[in-house]
């Protein structure tokens, strides 16, 4: 029996799934709220079901990592590009966040692959080290996710809350009563801002130490090519 080409892989699929989620979501995201809300929300938690799914059936494949990237860098992008519409008194920041994430990443990616390193989850810098923990990653990862999905929807829907809200009952004057009053998604924003923050921080360690590798194999390749030609 023929083995199974690897784009008809299980977390491969679920990878296009995701794709077309992420497509949905923006396609409809100036007109149907909620609508893209649950398509973007299910597209990112698949992100964390196609590794499992890679995992259990014994399918990781070059094809689904580079997928995997790929969808997580354009959905910020254009997720980025639907708040430079909404909030267009923010392009500038938010053109400097698609211009960190892409850097940080590509880089990153690059100077995994030409050091021939089996992970690029590992550096030596401990921020980044951090970051690629399973439980910081899926935090870190899901928070930030959560900042922006609510700067988006507070623009829509900026004083909602819902109907039960857990909060309430803590009663700690001064404290924890403040929280109950919030707009859901202001407070959904403000709460996951210190994680959305330490992830540009480590996006930017990242590509300083990507830079890093990559100027040191150009110095080594000069060093060979010196070497040969003294030969």
């Amino acid at each position: 029996m023929a083995p199974i080409p690897s784009y008809l892989y299980v977390p491969n699929v679920i990878g296009y799934v995701r794709v077309v989620l992420q497509l949905t979501s923006f396609m409809v995201a100036l007109d149907h709220v909620t609508i893209a809300v649950i398509c973007y929300v299910v597209a990112q938690g698949l992100d964390a079901v196609d590794g499992i799914a890679a995992r259990m059936f014994n399918q990781c494949s070059e094809l689904g990592r580079v997928l995997d990237m790929v969808t997580d860098r354009t959905s910020t992008v254009c997720l980025c590009l639907v708040l430079a519409r909404l909030y267009p008194q923010y392009v500038g920041y938010l053109t400097v966040l698609v211009t960190i994430d892409l850097f940080s990443h590509w880089y990153h990616m690059h100077a995994t692959l030409i050091s021939a390193q089996s992970t690029h989850k590992g550096s030596p810098n401990w921020v980044v080290r951090l970051y690629y923990c399973k439980p910081v990653l899926f935090t870190i990862c899901a928070m930030t996710e959560l900042w922006y999905v609510s700067l988006y929807a507070m623009h829509f829907a900026p004083d909602w809350r819902p109907l039960w809200n857990p909060l309430a009952l803590v009663q700690v004057p001064g404290l924890l009563a403040m929280p109950s009053q919030v707009p859901a998604w202001t407070f959904a924003c403000y709460g996951s801002t210190p994680f959305f923050l330490f992830k540009q921080v480590t996006n930017i360690a990242q590509f300083v130490e990507a830079c890093k590798v990559l100027v040191r194999l150009d110095a080594q390749q000069k060093e060979e090519e010196a070497a040969r030609r003294k030969q």
